[in-house]
């Protein structure tokens, strides 16, 4: 995992932490009603843990979409090299079947 998303789990878990501590501080009404004229604020927040979300989604997509190509790239690579190996045992072959069959002095 990269440093990058190492942050952005971090900066994700303290918001979950924030946000179950805020629930944990409601005990009554009274209280809830103290915050009603911040309730703007709170949408915000709220919008911030949507775009925390949004952003790892997207995140794991691209890295899964880039381990996808890598994986192509690496199998046709491979297939390559499987190619070579098997033109090279060919030829090794017809030049030992020529050796055998040409006549000895």
């Amino acid at each position: 995992m990269t440093k990058n998303r190492i942050i952005l789990y971090i900066i994700f878990a303290v918001f979950h932490l924030g946000a179950f501590i805020f629930t944990l501080l409601i005990t009554d009404l009274n209280f809830l009603m103290k915050i009603f004229k911040h309730i703007a604020l709170f949408k915000f927040i709220t919008f911030f843990g949507i775009m925390l979300l949004a952003t790892d989604f997207i995140w794991a997509w691209i890295v899964s979409r880039d381990s996808l190509k890598e994986k192509a790239a690496l199998t046709h690579e491979l297939n390559t090299l499987k190619a070579k190996l098997f033109d090279l045992q060919e030829v090794a072959k017809a030049s030992e079947a020529a050796a055998k069959s040409a006549p000895k002095n």
